[in-house]
């Protein structure tokens, strides 16, 4: 009876926290998951469709090339970005002279908008006036230099490089603290028996960080299903729909097309992608936790 009261009371305490998760994320879902059946401008009465929506969207070679770019975009983000943020934070851990100002620098990006971020790199990728553009030309590879937001071609990478630079800082620190927490002993032995500095990050500091490591993918390439916001400032899905992902194909049919119905659709789809991808990544990684 007392173990019953005892549970009764810290169940109490997480009904708050049940309500506002319930409001704010389960009634909303239920709510997309609703109108994704229906045809809906917004202004007129709602008409069921059933799954039109969805079957109509299976038809869409656009939908299907979205797809696609975003499940290249968080395979290239994943590996990349946690590549990298791993690296420097390997290089910082230690009494590095200025590791702390290193630290700082790499995580300013991340604080700082992403709209910001993105009239930067707009300039950067300018074909006239563009550093990039002019940094080819200054050591002589001139043929390399193009419009890169306006080449079908290179558009879709040269927009998603700008999510990729931005987040390492945040990753670098998140692993960063994860390093940390490692002894530095076990470091000095693999020392005395001979262990280079790859066969420590490979031995020592990837098997020891490994689920921080997982976590960062989990994050990075989750974000990805629903980042919207670099691709439409730079490049609005163009030229033509050459840079369209999900997100923005999503913002394109609901509030240029005026088809929330088919919007939502799209939206519940980025979803079931998202909880796929977790639920894979955690049933391919279990064995080797």
């Amino acid at each position: 009876m007392g173990v019953v009261k005892f549970r009764a009371f810290y169940l109490m305490y997480l009904i708050p926290a049940l309500l506002l998760y319930c409001i704010f994320f389960i009634l909303p879902f239920v709510q997309t998951v609703i109108y994704s059946l229906y045809n809906w401008d917004g202004i007129n009465t709602p008409v069921f469709l059933g799954l039109k929506n969805y079957w109509e969207m299976f038809h869409d070679k656009v939908f299907y090339a979205s797809t696609g770019r975003v499940l290249k975009w968080a395979l290239i983000q994943g590996i990349v970005q946690t590549i990298i943020a791993l690296l420097l934070a390997n290089l910082l851990k230690g009494k590095l002279k200025g590791s702390k100002f290193f630290r700082s620098v790499y995580f300013i990006p991340v604080v700082m908008s992403s709209a910001a971020i993105c009239l930067m790199f707009t300039v950067m990728y300018d074909n006239d006036i563009g550093l990039l553009n002019a940094l080819l030309r200054a050591i002589g590879l001139g043929g390399w230099a193009r419009v890169w937001l306006g080449d079908a071609q290179v558009a879709f990478y040269a927009a998603i490089a700008v999510p990729i630079w931005q987040g390492i800082g945040l990753y670098m620190v998140i692993l960063l603290s994860g390093l940390q927490s490692v002894s530095e002993e076990i470091y000095e032995s693999a020392k005395m028996d001979g262990a280079n500095a790859w066969q420590q990050l490979t031995r020592i500091t990837i098997p020891m960080i490994w689920n921080i490591i997982q976590i960062c993918i989990i994050l990075t390439v989750s974000g990805t299903f629903k980042n919207f916001d670099y691709v439409y400032i730079l490049t609005a899905g163009g030229p033509g729909s050459s840079t369209h992902v999900l997100a923005t194909y999503m913002y394109d049919k609901a509030f240029v097309g005026l088809r929330y119905g088919y919007g939502t659709a799209v939206a519940v789809i980025i979803f079931l992608l998202g909880l796929a991808f977790t639920v894979i990544f955690r049933a391919l990684t279990k064995s080797r936790d």
